[in-house]
């Protein structure tokens, strides 16, 4: 290629997108050229660069002086253009593509129409071109026709086949193979010959035969590609034995194996046909391709038979303690031995005499059984007889089952236990060998006998859940199972106690009863449904009748017996009270009964005053008892005692006075005497206490000086030191005498009377003769009794201690009115309590029967009088409380029983079992034997009242 020359001119600048750029110089394009070997439908493409040179520039493209294509290129005067040497300019048609950058591409390269020179030309702005030319030769490949070998040729026969070459430009090469190999003439007795500079080629075989047969392939091959072609040559061959099957001797049962193969073409198919004659075979194989007559060979199998058993696995099944027998039966040839074996241990009868084994000829094979006498449950298990002969053994197994009945359940267990319920669950025992049908469940008490089930439960279940049990009660449970052959025994016992639960069911009968103005009495029934145990106690609730409140319950223990009882105290006055009860335990209360009504009394009757209730004169006093407002409740009835100032004896007109006498007159006072009159008013509400001061006239008919004013005038006698220091003390050295001689007495008696071991005294009671019913009081003693009948609290200012206490079975006998210690009718059941005091007697308790003394008596005692004891029968039918004297010394009336107690109504008796002496009473006797000698007692023995130390 020749480089283009041209002239240098000044320089100039090319602006290229915004960029200024300088050229300078010659113009200068690089060389290029097409890529080699291009064949016939090819791409290729080939790029114009121009090196160096003064621009602007213009580049044109021409083949063989023909321009492909002109366009401007960089800048304003920037051509490219395509030529070819006879001045036609490119792309000549739509394969050729000419590109702004000087690239030229010819799609689908043509033989002789893409063939020729082609050149690349750049004309420089002063028009001076330059440019640069090659030439493009386009060559093929060689292209093989097809041939093929003749049809149906047999060994021996000549065939032959040509190969020719009929497009392609040339020098070419041509050789043939076999199967993918250089085929060698020598090997296959084959000539191959050429002609046509190669283009011509013929394969020829004279003697077919079995080697020929394959895949023949004539391959050409010049500088651009290669090509070939292949066929295939079949020469039919008849079959031929590469391996003859031969005689053998086999086995019967195991497999048996013939050898043969045969060959051919086509390759022959081998079939093979069985005879019989005895123990001997006699299999032919015959192999045939179509091709001649085909192959046929007979071949002699003899077999031998090893043991053999038609069945190799059996169950049987015995039931325990009976006779068993077990056989099987092996086929084979003769002789056969036997061996048995028990989980894979040899059995040996001389050990286990249980066993016995019987062997057996048949026509075809040999028996054996194994005998076993009374079959146990180790016997279960799997046995296998195994039949020996010379060649081969066989083995059948056979699984014995020795069913019994099951095992007892185990593991019984308690869960969720509940006051009335509990689960039990207990594990799946040893079945027996046979399916558990079902489990029976049943419980006893503590006691033993069975008092729930036989409940029973599906043999694929081990859980109950046993209902309908007794809350906090102790069972003893226990299970057993079924299956076909029987029941087994019963398992451990568990036992579990159930919960307690709170009572079901409400107290029965609740009633309410006005006692007074203050306390109602509840009574009830325990509910039947119940049992004692659940129940230990009671809710007595209580509210205002129609209130909204919520009740307010009070805890009662429970008591022996169906029957039950509570007084509810501090109560409002004449107020409807809602009482309902319930029963508890720790498990908490049970639905409540259906509410009661019961309303309070209204108030204890009203003391008057003094000048409405006492008329006074010289030695009489009249009481107007129809002064006492009775507070809304009828007054039942009164008592009145009365003693001179001064005095500390109480003198008791009468316990029982009714509101219907209207009057009671104290007859037989001394005139001009000051007295104090204590009268007790009673009525269903309560009791009420008034004492009262008075003075009889004297006998000019006025009314005598206070007790006060006379002690004034003489207390200026002992205020003066000259009289009153030698008085105390002489009194003061008479006491410490007195002491010493009551110390030295009392240890004398202490000797003369001993003790018997439990602590009493073994001296005779001592019996009071002629005593007078009345003590000496200390005036400074405040009263003291419970306010109400049954009171829980004792008044301010209370004392006990020198209070007499009587026993469970004996009553109080004292009077009656008293304000110092209540009366038997306030007292309700206050703890009894023994305390110690210091006297005359070794007894710590002095017991008090009744006085029982006629009204002449007394009044011929004491000259006082006494008033008879009204008809009680006047009394209102409906009281809630009647009372009856029973000779308490100042009753006109005797006792013939010599009962010593109050006689109550029958629905107060219940709540009363024993009545006290009363506190003022106590106190007055206690006095009276404190002031009084041991010796001055016994003259007490003459009349019936009787004193009882303990």
């Amino acid at each position: 290629m020749d480089l283009a020359s041209g002239h240098p001119g000044r320089p100039f600048q090319l602006l290229f997108k915004g960029n200024s750029i300088k050229f300078n110089g010659w113009t200068k394009v690089a060389s290029f050229a097409f890529k080699d070997n291009l064949h016939e439908g090819m791409l290729t493409a080939v790029t114009c660069i121009v090196d160096s040179g003064d621009g602007p520039l213009t580049t044109r493209w021409l083949k063989d002086g023909q321009i492909l294509w002109k366009k401007k290129g960089i800048g304003r005067h920037c051509y490219v253009r395509a030529r070819r040497s006879k001045g036609r300019l490119l792309p000549l048609n739509q394969r050729q593509r000419v590109y702004p950058n000087g690239t030229l591409v010819i799609e689908g390269v043509q033989p002789r129409v893409d063939d020729g020179r082609y050149s690349c030309e750049v004309t420089s702005n002063q028009g001076i071109p330059v440019s640069r030319s090659f030439r493009i030769l386009v060559r093929t490949g060689p292209k093989v026709a097809s041939f093929a070998f003749k049809d149906n040729l047999h060994e021996g026969m000549l065939t032959a086949v040509t190969c020719i070459v009929d497009s392609g430009d040339g020098p070419l090469t041509t050789r043939w193979l076999k199967d993918g190999q250089i085929l060698l003439e020598e090997e296959l007795d084959a000539t191959v010959m050429y002609a046509q500079e190669g283009r011509v080629s013929t394969l020829t075989i004279k003697e077919l035969a079995y080697k020929h047969n394959g895949n023949y392939t004539c391959v050409t091959t010049n500088d651009v590609a290669t090509g070939s072609f292949s066929a295939i040559l079949t020469v039919k061959v008849p079959p031929r034995w590469v391996l003859e099957p031969s005689d053998i001797i086999a086995i019967s049962g195991r497999p048996a194996k013939i050898s043969c193969q045969a060959d051919g073409v086509p390759h022959p198919h081998i079939r093979w046909k069985k005879a019989t004659g005895g123990d001997k075979y006699y299999p032919s194989a015959m192999a045939n391709n179509g091709v001649g007559m085909g192959l046929s060979t007979v071949v002699k199998l003899t077999v031998h038979s090893a043991p053999q058993f038609h069945f190799k696995f059996k169950v049987l099944g015995a039931r325990r303690g009976e006779r068993t027998l077990i056989d099987c039966t092996s086929f084979g040839n003769k002789p056969m031995s036997f061996i048995w074996r028990k989980q894979g241990i040899v059995i040996d009868p001389s050990i286990e005499p249980r066993y016995k084994l019987v062997d057996e000829e048949l026509v075809d094979g040999d028996r054996t059984t194994l005998i076993i006498e009374k079959a146990e449950r180790k016997d279960s298990a799997l046995f296998t007889c195994t039949a020996i002969n010379d060649y081969g053994e066989d083995s059948m197994n056979i699984q014995l089952t020795v069913q019994d009945i099951p095992d007892a359940p185990q593991n019984l267990e308690v869960h969720d236990i509940s006051s009335r319920n509990v689960r039990l669950t207990w594990n799946k025992p040893f079945d027996g060998n046979s399916p558990i049908l079902q489990y029976t469940v049943m419980w006893r008490q503590i006691n033993g006998e069975v008092v729930g089930g036989p409940i029973s439960v599906p043999g694929t279940e081990t859980t109950l859940t046993v209902r309908g049990l007794r809350p906090k009660t102790r069972y003893f449970f226990r299970v057993k199972c079924q299956n076909s052959l029987g029941e087994s025994q019963f398992g451990a016992e568990v036992a579990a106690t159930t919960l307690e639960e709170p009572p079901r069911h409400a107290p029965e009968e609740v009633r309410a009863i006005t006692l007074s103005s203050r306390a109602i009495n509840v009574t009830w029934k325990a509910p039947i449904e119940d049992s004692d145990d659940s129940i230990e106690g009671y809710y007595v609730g209580y509210k205002l009748y129609g209130s909204s409140d919520t009740f307010t319950f009070k805890p009662v223990e429970s008591i022996k017996g169906r029957t039950q009882y509570f007084i509810v105290t501090n109560l409002n006055r004449f107020t409807e009270y809602s009482v309902v009860v319930q029963a508890f335990n720790s498990r908490g209360a049970g639905p409540p009964s259906e509410e009661v009504m019961a309303r309070t009394l209204e108030f204890a009757p009203i003391a008057p005053d003094k000048r409405m209730l006492l008329t006074v004169n010289k030695t009489t006093v009249t009481v107007n008892l129809n002064s006492w407002h009775n507070g809304g409740c009828p007054i039942s009835f009164f008592v009145i005692q009365y003693k001179p100032s001064g005095h500390h004896e109480w003198t008791l007109v009468s316990n029982n006075i009714i509101p219907e006498q209207q009057t009671i007159t104290i007859t037989d006072l001394t005139p001009g005497a000051w007295y104090s009159l204590l009268m007790t008013a009673r009525n269903d509400a309560g009791s009420t206490d008034a004492e009262y001061v008075f003075a009889t006239l004297t006998l000019t008919g006025e009314y005598p000086p206070r007790p006060s004013e006379v002690s004034d005038v003489n207390g200026a006698f002992y205020r003066h030191l000259t009289i009153t220091v030698p008085v105390v003390s002489s009194t003061i050295v008479l006491v410490a005498v007195l002491c010493v001689v009551c110390i030295i007495t009392r240890r004398r008696t202490s000797s003369r009377n001993p003790r018997v071991p439990d602590g009493t005294d073994n001296r005779e009671p001592v019996k009071p003769d002629g005593m007078p019913l009345s003590v000496t009081y200390d005036s400074s003693q405040e009263p003291t009794y419970y306010p109400s009948p049954y009171a829980t609290s004792s008044a301010p200012g209370f004392s006990r201690e020198h209070c007499v206490q009587s026993s469970h079975q004996q009553q109080n006998m004292g009077t009656f009115g008293s304000g110092r210690c209540g009366y038997a009718y306030d007292i309700p059941y206050p703890q009894r309590r023994e305390e110690k005091f210091e006297g005359n007697y070794e007894s710590s308790i002095v017991y008090l029967p009744a006085y029982h003394r006629t009204g002449s008596q007394l009044r011929n005692h004491q000259e006082q009088a006494i008033y008879e004891i009204p008809d009680l029968g006047r009394r209102k039918q409906d009281s809630s409380i009647s009372w009856r004297e029973t000779g308490d010394g100042n009753s006109s009336i005797d006792s013939d029983d010599n009962e010593d107690d109050l006689i109550l109504s029958s629905k107060d008796r219940m709540y009363r079992e024993e009545a006290r002496e009363s506190e003022t009473e106590c106190d007055r006797l206690w006095k009276n034997f404190e002031c009084s000698q041991y010796e001055e007692s016994k003259r007490w023995s003459s009349d019936r009242e009787r004193v009882v130390l303990t």
